[in-house]
C-alpha cells in the first residue's frame, strides 16, 4: 500500500479501498501544503517562520516542516505570535 494513502473501511470483503491522503491527513507538512491548508498565503507563512511565529516546526536536513496538529490549534486559536502561543501553552500545561 503506498504511503499516501489510508485504507478505508467500506471496501467489499476481500478487497481493501484506500483513499488519498489530504495535507489536513498528513503528520508533517511542507510550507506549500501550509498555505493550501491555512490559506495564507506563501509570502505571508515564510516571514511568519522568520520570526518563529510559527509553532509545531521540524527540520529535517534542508526541509522545513510543520506539525499538522500544532498548525491546526495555532490557527483555532487566532494565529497567535510566538510569545502569546508560548503562554497559552503554558496555561494549558498547568490544567
Amino acid at each position: 500500500m503506498p504511503v499516501d494513502t489510508i485504507p478505508l473501511a467500506s471496501a467489499p470483503p476481500g478487497q481493501v479501498a484506500v483513499s488519498p491522503l489530504t495535507p489536513a491527513d498528513k503528520l508533517l507538512i511542507d510550507m506549500a501544503q501550509l498555505a493550501h491548508l491555512t490559506s495564507l498565503s506563501v509570502r505571508t507563512l515564510r516571514r511568519l517562520d522568520a520570526s518563529r511565529d510559527i509553532p509545531g516546526r521540524v527540520v529535517c536536513g534542508r526541509r522545513v516542516l510543520f506539525q499538522t496538529e500544532i498548525i491546526r490549534e495555532w490557527v483555532r486559536t487566532g494565529l497567535p505570535e510566538h510569545g502569546h502561543w508560548a503562554v497559552l501553552q503554558s496555561r494549558k500545561n498547568k490544567r
